[in-house]
Formats: C-alpha cells, sequence, structure tokens
C-alpha cells in the first residue's frame, strides 16, 4: 500500500511538472511572431541560413549582411548552430512563423525535460517527489527565463538556458558518482558546456568560471578538464570570441562598447513580482517563499540539515547575485584592458547574472520547501502547493500580458 501511495505522489508530481512546462507555451498560441526585443536578429539569422542550405552553404555564424539586415549587433559572438533546425523549417515550408514555433516548442520541451532529469538526479529520486517538483516548476516558470524566450527575444540565450539543468546534471553527477558514470557525465557535461558555447558565449564563460572557482576549493580537477574538454569542443566560438577581443578582426560589425555597470539590479529589484521595469524581473513570489521558508527554518528553528551540495549552490547564487548589482565595480574590471572593455560589453547587462543566480536558486529553494513540508505542522504542508500556484500564475500573468500587449511583428513572410 504505502509503494502504491508513493507511485500515486509520483504520478501527481510530474502531471504538475507538464502543467507548468505547458504554461510556458501559452505565447506560442499566437499565429504570428510578437514584435519587441531581439527577435529580428533571430528572423535574419534563420533567412540566411535557409538561404545558405539552399545554395548548398553552411553558415556556422552570422555574416555581416544578416547583422546589418538586423541592425542589431547583439549575439554577434554566438553562432548558428540552434538555429539550423529553424532554417531549414523555413526553407522547406518559407513560413518564418512555424519555423519561430518549432524552435521555441522544441526549446520549450528540451528544457522540461533537462530540468526534469536534473532535478531528479541532485533530489535522488528513483521517481519524481516533491522536492523534485519544486524545482522543475520554479525553474520553467522563471521570471528571467520567460523574460529571456519572450520579451527580450533572445532566442540564443534561450538555447544556453535549455542546456544549463543538463551541464549541472552532469557536473554534480561527476563530483559524486564513480567509475563507468563519471566518463559519462564527462562527456554530457563537456558536450553542455561546448553547446552552451554556441548558443551564448557569455552564459557559457560564466557557467565555466562557476565551475572553475568550485572545483579549486573543493580539489576537483577532473571539473577543470570538463571545462577544457567544452572548449576544445566549442573550439570554432573561441576562435571567434579570441579574434574579436585581441585583435581589430570585426571593426567593421560596430559591435558597442560600453559600459554596464548601471545597468545592474538595485537590491529592490530582486523582489519584484507582477511587473518590472528596464529588463529586470524580480525572483517572483514563487521562489520568494521558498527562500523564507529556508530562512525561517534556519534562524526560528535553527535547523542545519541542508547538506554540502545545495549549500554550494546557495553560494553560487549568492556570487552571481552579486555580480549582477549596480554596485558591482565592472568599470574598474574594463580597465585592464582593451580586451576587458569588449569582453564586458558584450555582456550587455549584468542582469544575466540575476538569470543565472535565480537558477542556481531553485536547488536550495526546492530542498527547503521539502524539508518544512515534513515537520509535520498541518501549515507547513500548505507552503508546496502555495509556491507551485504563486509560480505558475505568475508565469501565466507574464505571458498573457506579452500575448495581449505586443504587435504582431512587420517580417513580410
Amino acid at each position: 500500500m504505502k509503494g502504491n501511495a508513493r507511485d500515486n505522489k509520483g504520478d501527481v508530481y510530474s502531471i504538475l511538472c507538464i502543467l507548468a512546462a505547458a504554461v510556458t507555451l501559452f505565447p506560442l498560441g499566437c499565429n504570428y511572431i510578437m514584435d519587441g526585443g531581439i527577435v529580428a536578429e533571430w528572423t535574419a539569422r534563420v533567412a540566411e541560413l535557409a538561404e545558405g542550405f539552399r545554395g548548398g552553404r553552411l553558415c556556422l555564424f552570422p555574416s555581416l549582411e544578416a547583422r546589418m539586415a538586423s541592425g542589431i549587433a547583439e549575439n554577434a559572438m554566438n553562432s548558428n548552430l540552434w538555429f539550423m533546425l529553424p532554417g531549414a523549417l523555413y526553407l522547406l515550408t518559407g513560413k518564418m512563423v512555424l519555423a519561430y514555433k518549432g524552435y521555441m516548442l522544441l526549446v520549450q520541451i528540451g528544457t522540461f525535460l533537462a530540468a526534469f532529469l536534473c532535478f531528479r538526479q541532485i533530489f535522488h529520486q528513483g521517481r519524481m517527489g516533491m522536492a523534485g517538483c519544486v524545482g522543475v516548476v520554479l525553474y520553467m516558470t522563471n521570471p528571467y527565463r520567460i523574460y529571456v524566450c519572450y520579451d527580450a527575444a533572445n532566442l540564443s540565450q534561450a538555447a544556453a538556458w535549455m542546456l544549463l539543468p543538463l551541464y549541472v546534471r552532469a557536473v554534480y553527477g561527476l563530483a559524486g558518482s564513480g567509475g563507468r558514470h563519471k566518463c559519462q557525465c564527462f562527456l554530457v557535461a563537456a558536450l553542455a558546456l561546448a553547446g552552451m558555447g554556441y548558443a551564448d558565449m557569455v552564459f557559457s564563460l560564466t557557467a565555466a568560471a562557476v565551475t572553475v572557482l568550485a572545483a579549486i576549493p573543493a580539489r576537483r580537477p577532473l571539473l577543470c578538464a570538463v571545462v577544457v574538454a567544452g572548449y576544445l569542443s566549442a573550439f570554432p566560438g573561441v576562435l571567434r570570441l579570441g579574434r574579436y577581443l585581441f585583435t581589430d578582426a570585426y571593426a567593421e560589425w560596430g559591435i558597442p562598447l560600453r559600459r554596464i555597470m548601471q545597468n545592474g539590479y538595485h537590491v529592490g529589484q530582486f523582489f519584484s513580482c507582477y511587473a518590472f521595469r528596464d529588463g529586470k524581473p524580480g525572483m517572483g513570489p514563487g521562489m520568494m517563499l521558498c527562500l523564507l521558508a529556508a530562512l525561517w527554518r534556519r534562524f526560528v528553528w535553527g535547523e542545519k540539515g541542508t547538506d554540502r551540495g545545495k549549500r554550494g549552490f546557495a553560494a553560487i547564487a549568492l556570487f552571481l547575485t552579486a555580480l549582477s548589482l549596480s554596485c558591482f565595480p565592472w568599470d574598474i574590471l574594463q580597465r585592464l584592458g582593451g580586451w576587458s572593455v569588449k569582453l564586458v560589453s558584450l555582456i550587455g547587462t549584468p542582469a544575466v547574472f540575476w538569470g543565472m543566480a535565480t537558477a542556481a536558486f531553485c536547488i536550495p529553494a526546492a530542498d527547503s520547501i521539502e524539508r518544512l513540508s515534513r515537520c509535520g505542522k498541518q501549515a507547513a504542508r500548505v507552503v508546496p502547493v502555495a509556491v507551485i500556484l504563486f509560480s505558475v500564475g505568475i508565469c501565466i500573468y507574464q505571458c498573457n500580458t506579452l500575448t495581449y500587449g505586443r504587435l504582431p511583428m512587420e517580417t513580410g513572410f
């Protein structure tokens, strides 16, 4: 009987995860591409890929013509690898809307599957449990991820968000598994890091830097080897970035050099729920409730039950949060030389680090909710339900606001 009850709970948690993933597909219900963000950069790349396929050419990186056609310099160092499929779809159908919907559908499904596997392994659950379910819901409905996918329409970074749970799962397994599984985890981690490099080089460099910083005090040289293997696999992207940073090879591209320090977060902006300004989403009420639960357990009940690995994710999240602050001295780092001015300018906004911080917070947040629900108090059992409802509700609100507030994009398709 206990086994059947456990299986039924696992099924319920899995269904909740699927429903949370389905909510993120709401903007795809429109029969057009929403205007706004940098979606024009994506359509220019896809059109160039389709034209290249027609002529028997493979355009791994965007051309100067595509950059000028869109008028957008963001993602100039990122490859077209993840846009190959929509490019082929556009070539076959001639419909950009269909290519866009197909790409975003695959990104959302891929993100869900990666998050599902990641949180199930981190919480050591053969079947989906409460902690894994809360983690998947928090990741899928993360306000910053939804902002990247649909509001900013940075579809390169959306692919990096898809691969991040896969990378975390492999690195986590590499740190704790043995023998045969270590080889498998090493390969997956290296390929996932390379995939992130082809999708969004700044996102990938951040993940790699965090990995190295975590590996040094933990004395895990294998994690540093993963970074090396990942960038060897992404060598064309690394070479392109190196040429940009240390030569004048891309001077004609007009990639802007700028200060980013003033674009960082102020502390109050971390706690925004329903609305935000200047592309700075907050953590949302679901994540806020999880972190409050963690603080309550720690300082009111005096519990210290969280294992070292999950505390490590909290430390990573706090480090990334510090990088996203408007007071972080990015201006000083840009004085290291011309290469540092270019590299920091490629970041565009420190908000990207807050997005990665909220992804890291998902793990200790989900762990705190599960531990709170096991305390035996009736009120504590309501908290996981509230977290899921708040997270899904904010995601619906965010998606609907975009759907009804954006005009169709005039692209001639």
